[in-house]
């Protein structure tokens, strides 16, 4: 693929990337000021837009109208958005993109509606689309979002989950969602459907090894990088993919006094350290590369196409978090 190509596909997705964050910040003006004013600061600090990125990048790759790949896109981003509201209620999170999360601002019951309007008016916009297959995916996204926060709640402190149980919880949370984005793009570049499907497969791997490299960064990252508090799944009682690796009978009546304890004065950095020398990190890490090759490899069976390198080095890169 010439560097050409791949120059103007960039150009493509920023100016996109540029509607989106207009329409965002146009949605975000409603009767209720105090909605407005926590939401917008959230919303500007945009993270990544990584699900977006990879919708517009596979549709620019076909042949969508530009209308509706931004209004795909900034459904997708409300959708997100939402999602991550939600989840700092559950989770009691007080941090997010650096930024004081809403519900630490104006409470739990502002926080749930500012999540509910922002679903709503993600599927307003997917509702205006002439195709119902938007929709589903849409649908599907959500439900297997909230059946994931559903086993995460019921496996609060749960040692013995097991780690087939957790990485069906990632699938629900994280990779489904990643999926779904790239094909959204595939519908609206109107990709072949032999062609969606290896997409998809992407999607899925990219998303696996996204949230369990994420998993890592708990362990040895600190609040400045991440822009969110480090050690807080364990604080909370998520227990994740390092710690469930090393779990053993003899070891996991121990572990779970210990994690137990870490709200009332109990020793993090303790717990951390045993971890990693158990392993975990490496077991970790392990699977994740497993993920990386298994999104290499469904990308590279697809035909080359203007932007295909992007997601190559979206992979490359993952260890780094600089997707």
């Amino acid at each position: 693929m010439s560097q050409t190509n791949e120059l103007e596909i960039m150009e493509r997705i920023a100016l996109d990337l540029g509607g989106v964050e207009e329409s965002l910040a146009s949605s975000f003006n409603t009767g209720a000021e105090d909605f407005n004013a926590l939401i917008r600061p959230l919303s500007a600090a945009g993270g990544k837009r990584l699900r977006a990125q990879l919708c517009l990048l596979i549709a620019n790759a076909g042949t969508s109208v530009e209308r509706q790949r931004i209004r795909i896109a900034e459904a997708v981003e409300m959708l997100h958005l939402a999602t991550l509201i939600h989840d700092d209620v559950l989770d009691q999170a007080e941090i997010r993109r650096g930024e004081d999360t809403i519900h630490m601002h104006k409470g739990n019951k502002v926080a749930i509606l500012s999540g509910d309007y922002l679903f709503a008016k993600a599927f307003q916009i997917v509702s205006e689309m002439p195709n119902m297959k938007y929709l589903q995916i849409f649908s599907h996204i959500i439900t297997c979002l909230v059946e994931g926060e559903f086993m995460q709640m019921e496996d609060v402190y749960r040692i013995d989950q097991g780690i087939e149980r957790y990485m069906t919880k990632t699938q629900k949370k994280t990779a489904d969602f990643m999926e779904g984005c790239m094909e959204l793009g595939g519908l609206l570049g109107g990709w072949s459907e032999s062609e969606i499907v290896e997409l998809k497969k992407y999607g899925h791997a990219l998303g696996m090894a996204f949230q369990i490299s994420d998993d890592i960064m708990d362990y040895r990252e600190t609040t400045a990088t991440t822009g969110k508090p480090v050690g807080n799944d364990l604080r909370e009682g998520l227990l994740t993919y390092p710690l469930l690796s090393i779990v053993t009978d003899d070891n996991k009546g121990k572990l779970l006094e210990d994690i137990k304890a870490l709200n009332n004065g109990g020793d993090e950095q303790a717990i951390i350290d045993y971890v990693i020398a158990q392993g975990g990190i490496d077991n970790t890490l392990a699977v994740a590369n497993q993920y990386c090759k298994d999104a290499l490899a469904a990308i590279d069976s697809v035909r080359d196409f203007p932007g295909k390198e992007f997601l190559v080095m979206a992979v490359e890169n993952l260890a780094d978090r600089k997707v």
